[in-house]
């Protein structure tokens, strides 16, 4: 009986605290800059699952968890939130989930012309910004 209660109760608590995931994102378009060069390339279906985005919310901490959770600080600024590396190393700028809705009611044409987000990750002395829906 006390391992059955005990179970219970480890239960409860790890769904208290279970992460929710406040946004994901699947990249369209691939932009890689360097101190030469510049490339742009849309990516398929699969890489796209690849590159995806994922920001969590765990209690009152945020963390970017398709960069190996590292935190985030949320900054909100009109319509835009912006999830910002706490090391510097990127951010993940998207609708407040307000403008996301908007933007899920527009016509698959509308949303072609559009971007829901941008992901952008500083590696070495180069960058790599994802845009994606």
């Amino acid at each position: 009986m006390k391992k059955i209660l005990f179970g219970v109760l480890l239960f409860l608590t790890l769904a208290a605290n279970a992460a929710e995931v406040v946004f994901e994102g699947f990249p369209v378009k691939k932009i890689e800059t360097n101190e030469n060069s510049s490339n742009t390339s849309l990516l398929t279906t699969e890489q796209a699952s690849e590159y995806k985005v994922t920001i969590i919310q765990d209690g009152e901490n945020y963390y970017w968890a398709t960069r190996g959770n590292l935190q985030v600080i949320p900054m909100q600024s009109g319509s835009y939130v912006t999830f910002l590396a706490s090391n510097g190393a990127g951010y993940v700028r998207t609708l407040i989930p307000e403008a996301r809705n908007m933007f899920e009611k527009m016509s698959p044409e509308e949303q072609a012309n559009q971007y829901l987000y941008f992901e952008h990750i500083v590696h070495q002395m180069g960058s790599i910004t994802y845009y994606g829906r």
